[in-house]
């Protein structure tokens, strides 16, 4: 924001906490927060006895500058103000209000915080000013949004929103009952009948099989009949998971226990080899426990959550866990069966002895009788939790390394990942503080996070979410120490070893190693490494010993599921181990390899990904870490590599733009969280001919006209299914550099030809080598250049439209309809509007989500430059939403986005054009509110998709040709240029075809 524009956040604060003052004295408590690429404490609530030391401290406090990581403020906001010890009253019953002041779009995610946030009971105002993003500022806010969400265009104007937004935060605190709070004991012969929300999962996998169903489903008929159930006193819900979560019915769907029971009753088993429990808590918190599902949260009413399980969960459930655990949730566990349901179950319950257990289905009906009192105990206000959130242990900066035995099989995975997921909760995680590194082995290691890949705790938590076991029957202990020495402790992978910080490794097995681990281990032991072990099973004590630099760190369990039941003793030693690093000079491999990372390389690389089944679900991990791998070794920022990405299979899919992301590690987020498309088809020539039409272009990031090298990293594991040499050679005179890596049923041989030369094809026997051979590929990904001087053939570019001014505004749908398509909508608007001459005094554009309401996404005098317009358009997010309302969208379309107060251009009789895209029939009127937006000269076209009614998007569009419809999103690709036909005509030729009105309607 600026040191000038701070000074007018000063007063603003000063302002704000004065009034609040003298309404509410010294009762209102003040806590402030600065942020920006990290957090920093002003003071804490209980820093000042009196508001005038908060004053004081306002008026003096300094401009700390830097980047804008807002998830990242709110998460240390949570986890350092938010308790009682830095003088929260949340267990007092007082109201906990947060006010965000942002003035752009957050270059983190802020949509898990908020989440927490409002699961918590804190009631969130979000106020925006110049460049804030309005979606994010919503994202954030607390309903409803029309009192918690404030926009000023200057920091001046803040003054003018001080009054209202006093009234907004005293009307929360007056209507807020605050956090759950404990209650005096209730009186004698009071029963059950006052109010819960009541969550039920059941796990519908085949641990509980379909034999048994209908037992498991008595037992959800039994808890709920004894119960009061109401709109107004205990509301049910419930969801059945396996592979994925499956919700049955919401908190609101029934107002009686009668409509319940016979939902119950209708419940089929639906099967699944997975158990995801994980996948299924964080379904709950998100959508089974909110306001708009029938959660009352914010009212104060208790909620509970009882999980009947039959066996392990096959994924973490560490982010589910902790999202309900913060918001207060009181979760209970019926475990049937033997100990590994019940170990689950313990580790997600509010408490261990809020988990019962039945040996046996045919003891499962006894269950219900047993968890009656705890329910009733959550309803009378007996069983309550008190919202206190964990604080960080205050521990020295280190480096710590996890070495984990891929091979110990999914649940034991699950155990370590856990185990170091509640370690990293209580480490002060950052660059700065203590630094985590991740590996696993078999008989090769394989990378999963180096020391420097993630910079905060919420990250380090999010991946280690996504590690996998490995199958395997030899580990190679050997092998993985020397990987590990020669890999990762290195200070180009985020070791602080030259600047003797100690630099701590724990090794988990549960095998003897197949290699010699002597020599290994001693190289580790000469630079200072504390090697830590832990061994079960097969592990071999005495090896462990010869390992560990020290006996009394070596730690032997009969079962590595004990580890997350009594970690203190490991834990401790992590975090208070201390030794004086022997400095030894890396090997000669590693000093050529950081010889070649400090070269000043300067690339545009795209990834071209087989997303089709001849990679799998089973082996894309390996490709997401081999371009990982390679990105950990790249200088990526905007003046020297970027990276953009597709997917492809049948048909291609842009994951991301060359200039989409300006760091490293916001492209390693984005692939991290890459989800496979899947397909049998596999185009790859269509692929790499709509690569080089739609990422090589200079709207799109691509830097070749300065002469800078582009390159294209084709990767796939099946043959190809359409010409792929002519369009390679089409790729090369266009002067990129192709490289092909490759493994399963690809064809080695074709892809020699298809690379720029056969020495920059790559081939995999395994699918797991991939990670591994970014070690090859690197030197010449990084020096190989190509004639990028190229006359013959030229990366077709669009012929841009120039002197004609234009306001386009894309009206498109918001809907969750369109979640797993929301990246074509994004691609079509830009295929719409790269041909156009974008600027303040030329084409002015505007995109609008809609859904049940509209949701500006941008106004036509937001942007100024068709850069600034394409990355908005790239950072766009879908709003959500259960259904559409296209006909009150359209209104405020004429109303708001299309007015002269946004930015139109009307006066000036300068044409204005609507582009309506829906993937869904409207359930309100659309052809009134059509109509009234033609009177006024908008000249609207309709394009629908998939389950849009043809005759909506025709009473939409100005005439019946200005009408398209595809039926998937994917073919969405032929209508920008018949689109762009009728935008770019000049003033007068337009007139003439709006006047003639053609009668055709365009139909793919």
């Amino acid at each position: 924001m600026g040191k000038e524009n701070f000074e007018h956040v000063r007063q603003f604060l000063y302002s704000l906490v004065q009034a609040l003052h003298e309404v509410g004295g010294d009762g209102v408590k003040f806590a402030l927060v600065q942020y920006s690429g990290s957090p920093a404490t002003e003071f804490q609530l209980n820093t000042y006895p009196t508001t005038q030391g908060v004053l004081a401290h306002i008026k003096a406090m300094s401009y700390r500058g830097g980047g804008t990581r807002t998830g990242l403020g709110l998460d240390f906001l949570i986890r350092a103000h938010l308790n009682s010890a830095s003088g929260s009253r949340a267990g007092e019953g007082v109201a906990q209000v947060v006010v965000v002041l942002t003035d752009g779009r957050s270059q983190d995610d802020v949509a898990e915080p908020a989440q927490v946030l409002r699961l918590a009971g804190v009631e969130v105002f979000a106020v925006g000013v110049q460049d804030a993003v309005d979606w994010e500022l919503r994202e954030m806010a607390s309903q409803p949004h029309g009192t918690h969400v404030f926009s000023v265009d200057s920091f001046l104007n803040l003054r003018d929103i001080t009054h209202e937004l006093v009234v907004g935060l005293c009307g929360a605190v007056i209507q807020s009952g605050g956090a759950p709070v404990a209650m005096e004991d209730p009186v004698a012969g009071t029963t059950a009948q006052d109010s819960a929300d009541l969550v039920l999962l059941i796990d519908g996998s085949k641990n509980i099989g379909a034999a048994n169903f209908p037992l498991v489903r008595d037992l959800a008929l039994k808890i709920i009949e004894p119960l009061d159930v109401g709109r107004d006193t205990i509301r049910v819900a419930l969801a059945l998971y396996s592979d994925y979560p499956q919700i049955q019915f919401y908190l609101n769907s029934y107002g009686s226990k009668s409509a319940v029971l016979e939902a119950v009753k209708g419940l089929t088993f639906t099967g699944g080899d997975e158990s995801n429990l994980g996948a299924a808590l964080e379904e709950v918190a998100e959508s089974l426990l909110s306001q708009t599902a029938g959660g009352r949260a914010e009212e104060g009413v208790p909620q509970a959550l009882v999980v009947i399980s039959a066996g392990p969960s096959t994924d973490d459930t560490g982010v589910g866990d902790r999202v309900l655990k913060k918001a207060s949730v009181i979760t209970f566990g019926v475990a049937i069966g033997d100990d590994s349901a019940k170990a689950d179950l313990e580790a997600v319950a509010t408490d261990k002895g809020f988990v019962l257990s039945a040996p046996d289905f045919r003891t499962v009906a006894n269950m219900g009788d047993r968890l009656l009192p705890y329910i009733n105990g959550v309803v009378q206000r007996t069983i309550i939790v008190q919202n206190e959130f964990t604080e960080a242990l205050a521990v020295g900066k280190r480096d710590i390394i996890f070495l984990i035995d891929s091979t110990m099989g999914a649940t034991i995975i699950n155990s370590v990942r856990e185990f170091i997921r509640r370690f990293v909760e209580i480490m002060p995680i950052g660059p700065d503080q203590v630094q985590i590194g991740v590996a696993q082995f078999s008989n090769a290691a394989r990378l999963e996070m180096d020391l420097n890949t993630y910079a905060s705790r919420e990250e380090a938590s999010a991946a280690l979410g996504r590690i996998k076991p490995r199958p395997g029957q030899t580990v190679n202990i050997g092998a993985a120490l020397d990987f590990v020495r020669t890999n990762m402790l290195r200070p180009d992978k985020g070791s602080r070893i030259q600047q003797g910080i100690p630099q701590l490794l724990l090794l988990l097995t549960s095998k003897k190693s197949s290699d010699s681990v002597e020599e290994p281990a001693k190289a580790l032991h000469r630079m200072g490494v504390l090697t830590l072990t832990a061994g079960s099973k097969s592990a071999d004590e005495e090896e462990l010993k010869q390992i560990a630099f020290a006996d009394s760190v070596v730690f032997m369990l009969r079962d590595f599921r004990a580890l997350y039941r009594n970690p203190k003793p490991i834990y401790s030693a992590l975090s208070t181990l201390a030794g004086v690093v022997v400095t030894e000079g890396p090997t000669e491999s590693v000093v050529e390899i950081t010889t070649v990372q400090t070269q000043r390389v300067i690339r545009d690389i795209v990834f071209l990904v087989d997303g089709s089944d001849y990679i799998g679900s089973t082996n894309f991990p390996y490709v997401r870490d081999f371009i990982i791998n390679l990105l950990n070794q790249l200088d990526v920022r905007p003046d020297r590599v970027q990276i953009g990405l597709m997917q492809f299979a049948e048909r291609p899919k842009i994951e991301f733009y060359l200039n989409a992301h300006r760091t490293r590690q916001d492209v390693v987020d984005s692939i991290s969280q890459l989800r496979l498309t899947g397909g049998s088809g596999l185009k790859t020539g269509a692929a790499m001919n709509y690569a080089l039409g739609s990422m090589f272009q200079p709207s799109t990031g691509s830097r070749r006209r300065q002469g800078v090298q582009q390159v294209l990293v084709l990767i796939t594991g099946g043959p190809a299914q359409d010409e792929i040499k002519r369009v390679a050679d089409k790729v090369a005179l266009a002067g990129v550099l192709t490289f092909t890596v490759s493994s399963g049923q690809a064809d080695d041989a074709l892809l020699r030809t298809v690379a720029f030369v056969p020495d920059l094809a790559y081939h995999a026997s395994n699918f797991y080598e991939l990670p591994n051979m970014a070690e090859q590929i690197m030197p010449k990904l990084i020096t190989v250049v190509g004639d990028t001087d190229v006359t013959e053939t030229e990366i077709i570019e669009e012929t841009v439209t120039t002197g004609n001014e234009r306001d386009v505004a894309f009206l498109i749908d918001g809907s969750d309809n369109v979640q797993a398509d929301f990246s074509y909508i994004r691609n079509f608007i830009i295929k719409v509007i790269e041909p156009l001459d974008i600027g303040i005094d030329r084409v002015r554009v505007s995109v609008v989500q809609h859904s049940e309401r509209p949701t500006p996404s941008f106004y036509l005098n937001t942007y100024q430059t068709k850069d600034e317009v394409i990355a908005a358009v790239n950072g766009l997010r879908l709003a959500g939403g259960r259904s559409l309302n296209t006909g009150s969208a359209l209104k405020f379309m004429k109303d708001t986005i299309l007015s002269e107060s946004y930015g139109s251009r009307v006066a000036q009789n300068v044409p204005r054009f609507l582009i309506v895209l829906t993937g869904g029939r409207s359930r309100d009127n659309v052809k009134d509110p059509a109509g009234a937006l033609k009177t006024e000269g908008v000249v609207p076209f309709g394009v629908g998709v998939k389950d849009a009614d043809p005759k909506q998007i025709e009473a939409i569009s100005h005439n019946p040709s200005f009408a398209f419809n595809v039926k998937e999103f994917s073919e969405l690709g032929t209508v920008p240029q018949k689109l762009n036909t009728y935008v770019s005509l000049p003033k007068e030729q337009l007139q003439v075809v709006l006047e003639q009105g053609k009668q055709v309607l365009f139909s793919y």
